[in-house]
């Protein structure tokens, strides 16, 4: 009977160690500290590990951003994160900041996050009032690494001003308080989709003025980089300062995954991350999950593809997802 006993909690024991090692571990990549998805995506890899953790285990690591995140999903060293429409395009065609590492093929679409513009500012009273004055003067381009900082290089060559300019590199903390304290002149990042939480803090007490492209400048940002949208920001009554509408760019933040993981973990990842429910969760703690979406509109446009399980969880949304893109590997 002692043996029985003892083979039984053997057994028992081995079952418990088999499915422990069955989970499928994936690393999830997030952000920089400072910046929005940082928070996000720590909050999404919580809420996975806590409604999937008997059958996966999510591992989150911060990163440098769009660029790091999208190279290192392409690279198979991260096997799901967020990143920028301009970074995927670029990683999938091998072109731009991507030239070197060549054409990589190797991941997929799953869901759009939101759309950004991107948000070029000066304190209110700064004498800066187009790009063109910009010349000479020190403008914060985020940190490297970051979509940011590429979308903020871009709008300045279009602009013309690109090689005139004193380019400084703080991150996201440091910017806001710098422009504040009179470090910089003018400060570029990401808009969500058109405020800057510290940007719109600083204006609280030193107002602010957010700085339009010309017409002619914009096309030129549009044409050199066929993923950005025109968009025209509407003035916003939380910057205190701002009083005309401004000219920028627009693009999509989009979530993709490595051909690493299994087609059963992109559509359960999706399931319990789009859930209804779980999204008004993950908003209350980290505002980027609001808008988290099946709209792939411009990866038909682009040619780029979408997952397969990820195609399949959109459609029982409801969502109408481009049937020429949907693509394995």
């Amino acid at each position: 009977m002692k043996l029985l006993s003892t083979l039984l909690v053997a057994g028992s024991a081995l079952v418990i160690a088999g499915a422990a090692q069955a989970a499928e571990s994936y690393r999830i990549g997030g952000g920089p500290a400072g910046g929005g998805w940082h928070p996000a995506v720590s909050a999404g890899a919580q809420l996975l590990n806590a409604e999937l953790s008997d059958k996966y285990k999510f591992n989150y690591s911060p990163s440098n951003g769009s660029v790091d995140n999208v190279r290192r999903v392409s690279l198979g060293k991260f096997d799901t994160a967020w990143g920028h429409i301009g970074q995927v395009f670029q990683a999938w065609n091998g072109v731009g900041l991507f030239k070197e590492d060549g054409a990589n093929h190797d991941f997929r679409v799953i869901a759009n996050v939101r759309k950004q513009s991107q948000i070029v500012a000066v304190l209110a009273d700064s004498p800066i009032k187009s790009f063109s004055d910009m010349k000479g003067k020190i403008v914060n381009l985020l940190n490297k690494g970051s979509g940011s900082n590429v979308n903020c290089n871009n709008i300045m060559i279009g602009a013309g001003i690109a090689d005139t300019i004193d380019a400084r590199n703080l991150g996201f903390s440091a910017s806001a308080r710098a422009l504040g304290d009179r470090q910089i002149d003018v400060y570029c990042s990401a808009g969500a989709p058109f405020l800057i939480p510290a940007l719109t803090q600083l204006s609280i007490s030193k107002p602010v003025r957010y700085i339009s492209l010309t017409d002619e400048e914009q096309a030129r940002v549009i044409k050199t980089n066929p993923f950005y949208a025109a968009i025209t920001i509407p003035v916003q009554k939380d910057v205190r300062g701002m009083d005309a509408p401004a000219k920028s760019i627009a693009y999509d933040v989009f979530w993709i995954a490595h051909k690493g993981m299994s087609d059963e973990a992109v559509y359960d990842m999706l399931k319990v991350a789009a859930e209804p429910a779980n999204l008004k969760k993950l908003a209350a703690t980290a505002a980027y999950w609001k808008t988290l979406n099946g709209d792939f509109t411009n990866l038909a446009v682009l040619d780029i593809p979408i997952h397969p399980a990820a195609a399949k969880y959109w459609k029982e949304r409801g969502v109408d997802v481009p049937a020429k893109i949907v693509q394995g590997y």
